[in-house]
């Protein structure tokens, strides 16, 4: 009888305690909320020693007003000049960058209902480089001829600071560090085109 006894016992608890438990969706036992939002970036980027400016824009979906997830595209606009080899005899030209990539992103934020929080973004991209020589092809013009280039992959952890201005707008303080890898230029290294930059992020949507 004592044994039946606590056997009740053992499994009342265990069915009181799962029915306190919250699924990782669905945390507070709550219909299941979905948003959305795209917008602008704008970053200053670093890149093989310089900094520059990068554009894009991201989009994506919200679940929970906890986890986000979408795509992203970033172009650098910025002149990133450098002195390297031409490979046509002359070791120490004047050479630019070109880079862009696309990929996607996922976010975990905290505390999305309060006016100021945070957020923990991973951005995942492929994408291109491409090193130029200007030449000058005439007295006042110049024009750009390529020298190599290379696919690149990007991994970029950072973190956000998100301000609820509104119901539909979020903008964000971006900072990241973005790991390049794979690309097999002469010029620069994965080490040359990894770097921080700082960026703000425009968020219009349903949050």
């Amino acid at each position: 009888m004592k044994i039946i006894t606590i056997v009740l016992i053992i499994l009342i608890s265990i069915s009181g305690y799962s029915q306190e438990i919250n699924t990782l969706f669905n945390s507070d036992n709550k219909e299941i909320t979905f948003g959305g939002y795209g917008g602008p970036i704008i970053r200053a980027s670093h890149v093989n020693g310089v900094f520059g400016i990068a554009i894009g824009g991201k989009g994506g979906f919200t679940i929970n007003r906890s986890f986000t997830f979408g795509g992203i595209g970033i172009g650098y606009v910025s002149d990133y000049s450098f002195k390297g080899d031409n490979f046509a005899g002359e070791d120490n030209v004047d050479l630019h960058i070109g880079m862009g990539a696309g990929g996607i992103f996922f976010e975990y934020v905290i505390g999305m209902q309060k006016a100021v929080h945070i957020a923990i973004p991973v951005n995942l991209m492929a994408g291109g480089i491409s090193i130029s020589e200007k030449k000058n092809v005439d007295y006042d013009k110049k024009s750009d001829e390529n020298v190599e280039d290379s696919g690149v992959f990007f991994l970029e952890p950072g973190i956000n600071i998100e301000f609820n201005i509104s119901k539909f707008f979020m903008p964000t303080l971006n900072i990241a560090y973005r790991f390049a890898m794979g690309s097999s230029l002469e010029n620069l290294s994965d080490k040359d085109l990894s770097g921080f930059h700082v960026g703000l992020e425009f968020k219009f949507g349903k949050f």
